[in-house]
């Protein structure tokens, strides 16, 4: 939003918030970090239509406190919808245009709560934080996305990362499931699915789904990045410094849009923190340790048990740490100990009085 000429101008910003709302997939999910210009871009999505008396749209946020809270959703339709002569009815959480077209605003807070929708026809639904919602709420909503007013239906939502999310299994393709980031080459790139019994699946085109899938109708969805670089009305404020002062898992979510990053034993782990080495230096090793963590249960009748699982760890004379070995299996009781035993002897021939053991009791 700019002033020019005592104009006021309601524009997206240039890069990923434009594609996002320039998009024709019939599923955009947009963000991936904090300060992306998320939520406006939500807000602006519903403008294209505004001239069409029939258009009915709706966005979501999980609870009604999320919608009505300071600084939230409502108040930022405030700021925009006014500026096109839109009138608020706050009773009934709506936003009309002068030529008839409606916005509403509502929460999904008890999973219960979709079946409100049953027999709604809404051309535009938004779903503002998609994670907080349910999976079964998204695709029965998917449902009632119908149109007869002569828009192609379609649906908008934004998100933050989170790896325990169903989201995160909706986009793995877009994201680099070693690193946890956004792939840059896959951004905005559609891909189509439809759904067997219970499955999804996926193409690389429509007609590629058509001819596995006769008689179903895809879908395309895509997924589009932002962070908070991308979005010039906060990226010169202290926003960044907020950000930063999160503790370190969090900032790696919000700042940094990881979507792999999850709590262990208080610490996260990344891959690119480990590079692979050509060949062991032996002689600046110093100590050498292997650790076991017993699990002692085998894989059998549709089990999948805990691993027991040694690593050999080794430190050089500079303070580094070095992943020597790694054992892994399921396996009863005997199969671990017996393990144990061969493993750590092997390990005492290459390391002789430099190797300890040490055993999860």
């Amino acid at each position: 939003m700019e002033k020019q000429d005592n104009i006021t101008k309601l524009a997206a910003h240039k890069g990923p918030q434009q594609r996002f709302l320039q998009s024709d997939a019939d599923i955009a999910i947009y963000g991936g970090s904090a300060g992306g210009g998320k939520t406006h871009a939500l807000l602006l999505e519903p403008l294209y239509h505004i001239d069409n008396p029939k258009f009915r749209g709706v966005i979501f946020r999980r609870t009604h406190t999320q919608i009505m809270q300071s600084g939230g959703i409502w108040d930022k339709a405030t700021e925009l919808y006014s500026l096109v002569g839109a009138t608020a009815n706050l009773s009934s959480m709506t936003w009309k245009y002068p030529k008839g077209s409606i916005m509403s605003f509502n929460h999904l807070q008890h999973e219960k709560d979709k079946l409100n929708y049953q027999g709604a026809e809404l051309v535009f639904i938004g779903f503002d934080e998609l994670p907080h919602f349910t999976e079964t709420q998204f695709w029965y909503m998917l449902s009632r996305n119908r149109s007869t007013c002569g828009i192609k239906p379609y649906i908008r939502a934004t998100t933050n990362p989170d790896e325990e999310s169903w989201v995160a299994k909706l986009i793995a393709w877009w994201i680099d499931q070693d690193t946890g980031f956004a792939i840059k080459e896959r951004s905005g790139v559609k891909r189509w699915f439809v759904r067997d019994e219970d499955a999804l699946v996926w193409g690389d085109s429509e007609e590629e789904l058509k001819e596995k899938i006769s008689y179903a109708q895809p879908r395309s969805l895509t997924f589009i990045p932002a962070k908070l670089e991308d979005n010039p009305s906060l990226s010169g404020t202290d926003y960044r410094s907020s950000l930063l002062s999160l503790p370190q898992i969090e900032r790696e979510r919000l700042l940094n849009g990881n979507w792999k990053i999850r709590p262990a034993s208080g610490m996260y782990f990344k891959p690119a923190w480990f590079p692979i080495i050509d060949r062991i230096p032996y002689l600046s090793i110093i100590h050498v340790c292997r650790y076991w963590d017993r699990a002692a249960t085998r894989a059998e009748n549709g089990r999948d048990p805990d691993y027991t699982v040694g690593v050999l760890m080794g430190q050089t004379e500079q303070h580094t740490y070095i992943v020597l070995d790694v054992v892994r299996l399921q396996g009863s009781p005997l199969d671990v100990e017996t393990i144990i035993k061969a493993t750590s002897r092997i390990d005492r021939e290459n390391w002789n009085d430099i190797y300890e053991i040490g055993i999860e009791q």
